[in-house]
């Protein structure tokens, strides 16, 4: 009860915890419509869904650049939210860059090569959480 309280105030109706093996847990707070009932006619949902992380792999070999070589910033550091698409890695051959690119909306949980690794075809560079 004591959760349910803290979210309305703070004027949310739900709170998400995730950890990195992709478990997760909501709790959901639905309000009285009536305004007349008593708070303490709250309803909360709490669920746990385990999710299963997606790998994003090398759709080349080459090296392996997780910043961007113009800007120095980190393309998708742990913990950051991408779109199907958005370019999360760089393999640089030569004078030849590909983009490594997200197959699916979610959030970093896993870098499993390092900036400047060699990488072939196909190789798992990071995991994603699906949303």
């Amino acid at each position: 009860m004591q959760i349910s309280q803290w979210l309305n105030e703070a004027g949310l109706n739900s709170l998400e915890l995730s950890n990195a093996h992709g478990t997760r847990f909501r709790i959901c707070v639905e309000t009285a419509k009536n305004p007349a009932e008593s708070s303490l006619q709250q309803n909360i949902v709490a669920t746990q869904q385990v999710s299963t992380d997606i790998s994003i792999t090398a759709p080349y070999f080459g090296h392996l650049l997780l910043c961007n070589p113009v800007t120095m910033e980190t393309f998708a550091p742990i913990g950051s939210s991408v779109c199907k698409g958005a370019i999360v890695a760089i393999l640089q051959i030569e004078d030849l860059t590909l983009p490594v690119t997200a197959s699916d909306n979610g959030t970093i949980v896993q870098i499993l090569a390092k900036d400047g690794d060699l990488v072939g075809y196909g190789q798992p560079i990071l995991k994603i959480q699906s949303q």
